[in-house]
């Protein structure tokens, strides 16, 4: 079969590699569409490793081709997707809910082998533990290649308890960015900014549900912001779905007292240096973070798509067949390009 997979640092290439063979414990998913994520662009910049000659990809969908004689929850024939981390289900923080943070955590596409395949085999762990899910009938397998990044903004606003009554800023108009628009407007927030420097992606963020829209490059961030909060109260949460340090400091000093910053995307070891430890303390102010999500926010994720109360689909810019996977990737390093889909 086709495979996009990983040999070295900055080394990515579409293979031929051996189909998976049927395992009593296990299932073979035919993928039907799986998307790129900023982690595996940067795995294809070079910017992060992964395992070497591991098989790329972690948001994916599919159906099942061929069920292990033990296994008895899936017939040929099921839509399903996938939960893409491997845990132990033992550890404290397994047992408490929070595979994500599983101690001996393993994900696809980057530790072991993941979905930009035309076949995926899950391990026996997998199954049992439930990562594999099934599809409502109304969900396409392109909306559900969409569920991982969904299920991550889930546990992003749950962690910010985001709601009724919230003005939120939104740092970033990329994939994850309107993804929390999307959300925050289906919880119910009184207010979105969004800031970002490509006006194309505002326009979408607009129509997703934003109330407000920054340009830094053409308007001063700082003054906008406190001109924003004079019509509506002030930003009480900020979200960063991009890794710019500087802007942590800027937000200390425009968040409300007891406000909530969260930090959804990484930025490196000095992401928050030289920031005034006194503005967090004498304001009250929350620092908090999120990544992945827990089995339960994937669930979870299935229930809002299925819902059709927004479309994901809007997010769908491109798509490509499975050999063309490296042109994809090239397009997906253009700002105008949001979520892009693999088709094997």
């Amino acid at each position: 079969m086709k495979a996009v997979v990983f040999h070295s640092l900055g080394k990515i290439s579409v293979d031929e590699v051996q189909t998976p063979l049927s395992l009593d414990d296990s299932i073979i998913v035919k993928v039907k569409a799986a998307a790129i994520c900023a982690t595996d662009l940067r795995i294809f910049k070079g910017e992060r490793s992964a395992k070497e000659n591991v098989i790329m990809g972690h948001e994916f969908s599919g159906e099942v081709v061929n069920v292990g004689s033990n296994v008895k929850d899936f017939m040929v024939g099921d839509r399903v997707a996938v939960y893409p981390i491997l845990a132990d289900g033992k550890c404290d923080f397994c047992l408490k809910g929070f595979r994500n943070r599983c101690v001996n955590r393993k994900t696809l596409g980057i530790d072991v082998n993941g979905g930009f395949s035309e076949f995926f085999q899950p391990t026996p762990e997998m199954v049992k533990l439930g990562h594999i899910m099934k599809l409502p009938e109304n969900v396409s397998f392109e909306e559900a290649a969409l569920l991982e990044p969904i299920s991550t903004v889930v546990n992003s606003l749950e962690r910010l308890n985001v709601g009724l009554g919230d003005n939120i800023l939104v740092i970033g108009a990329g994939p994850m960015g309107l993804l929390h628009v999307m959300l925050a407007k289906y919880m119910g927030v009184s207010n979105i900014i969004v800031s970002d420097y490509v006006e194309e992606r505002l326009n979408v963020a607009r129509e997703l549900g934003a109330n407000y829209t920054i340009n830094p490059g053409q308007e001063d961030f700082i003054l906008k912001v406190k001109e924003l909060s004079k019509v509506f109260g002030g930003i009480n949460k900020a979200i960063l779905t991009v890794g710019v340090a500087d802007v942590v400091g800027q937000l200390l000093d425009i968040i409300q007292p007891q406000g909530m910053i969260s930090l959804f995307a990484g930025g490196g070891k000095t992401f928050i240096s030289n920031i005034d430890l006194n503005k967090i303390h004498y304001k009250e102010l929350v620092l908090t973070a999120s990544q992945n999500a827990t089995p339960e926010q994937f669930k979870k994720a299935i229930q809002l798509i299925a819902s059709k109360r927004f479309n994901v689909g809007k997010l769908i810019t491109h798509k490509f067949p499975l050999e063309d996977a490296l042109n994809a990737f090239n397009l997906r390093s253009e700002l105008k390009a949001l979520k892009v889909l693999l088709l094997p």
